[in-house]
Formats: structure tokens, sequence, C-alpha cells
């Protein structure tokens, strides 16, 4: 190779080692100056709530069994499900720990405790309430039996360190509520869960 040549091949691996080392201390800097992308734990902080309500859901229904007269054995109610409540907690930046929530909840609704609350995960169809046993001792008619959960559902912030954490939960206790329906019997009742399982199963006409 004449010296020439080599020159030229000897500035060319200049340039590009120089070129290396140009990218790379950019990258270096564009990384340092890159936000980070971990929001910072928030151990701490003040719940404030809003719109917190409670309220049953029907959850389950059976359909309708006809009782006889002077029957006074146990009926088994197979129940079908009506709708899932799924639990839920949604944070704006994931700091605030679920089970955080769930104990803060529970501390403003003062006499239920974290562990009656379904957390996340957790699925109201996933309860063993495949059917209900009733006697109804000796009296006849056409009956339904009906399930439902107590929801809660409420707005939160949190004051964390530099920022407000803001978030919402849907929850319910854990435990049911049963009615038994005769159809044509007005269940006489504003509970709105307890009329929907009638309207479901026997309609809306009552005597």
């Amino acid at each position: 190779m004449r010296r020439r040549d080599i020159a030229v091949l000897l500035v060319l691996l200049a340039l590009a080692t120089a070129d290396r080392a140009v990218t790379a201390g950019a990258t270096e800097k564009w990384a340092e100056a890159r936000p980070s992308v971990t929001t910072p734990a928030c151990p701490g902080g003040t719940f404030r709530w809003s719109g917190v309500t409670r309220e049953e859901r029907l959850t389950e229904i059976s359909p309708v069994v006809t009782v006889k007269e002077g029957d006074r054995s146990s009926i088994n109610f197979p129940v079908r499900l009506v709708r899932d409540i799924l639990p839920r907690v949604d944070t704006s930046d994931g700091s605030v720990a679920a089970h955080r929530v769930l104990a803060a909840l529970a501390k403003r609704l003062k006499w239920w405790s974290a562990e009656e609350l379904a957390a996340p995960g957790e699925n109201s169809a996933d309860r063993d309430l495949s059917w209900a046993r009733i006697s109804f001792l000796g009296h006849g008619g056409r009956f339904v039996d009906a399930k439902a959960v107590r929801v809660v559902e409420g707005s939160f912030t949190v004051a964390c360190p530099g920022r407000t954490v803001y978030g919402s939960v849907t929850t319910w206790l854990n435990g049911n509520t049963d009615a038994s329906l005769q159809c044509g019997v007005d269940p006489r009742t504003d509970e709105a869960w307890i009329r929907e399982a009638y309207r479901l199963t026997c309609g809306g006409g009552t005597t």
C-alpha cells in the first residue's frame, strides 16, 4: 500500500472514531436529560373523598319455582348471574397502592374494615352462589330468589410529595343480601334491586 493510501486510511479512521465519540456523548447527554419514567411511591398522604355512594345491586336471580300449597319441604333454587361487579382502583400515576385506597375507604365508611371490601382481582361471580335452599312452610305460589351485593364507589385525591394523585374506586362488601319474592304479590319496597329482580322474573304486573 502506498504512503498516500495509508495516510487517507488513517484520516478516515480518525474521523470515524471522532464521529462515534460525538454520537456517544450526545446519547449520554440525552439520557441524562430524559425524565425518569418511575413515579416515586407515595406511602403517606391524606385522602380526601368525594362522591362516595353505597348501593345494593342485583347480581343473581333464580327462575320462577312453583310451590304446592302445604308443601313444607325445602326448595332448591338454582341461581344465574345477572351482572358481575368487578372491583377496581384507578389512580392518576399508580404510586398509591390499591390496599391503601381500600383501607382509607374503610376508614371513611367507619364501620367497615378493609378486609370486608373486595379488592381488584376479586369477582362477584366467584362467590359460591350456585343455588339457594329455602322453605316456604306450606305456603303455595310461584316464588323467586334474588341476591345482591352492596357496591361502594367514590373518587379521591391524595396529597403526595410535590403532587396530588387523583383516583377512583369501585368495590363491594363481602357477603350478599337475599330476597324471596312471590310472583303476583307486590314486593312493596323502594329498593331498586328487588324491583328489578321481580321485573326480570315475574314480569311487571302484581295483584
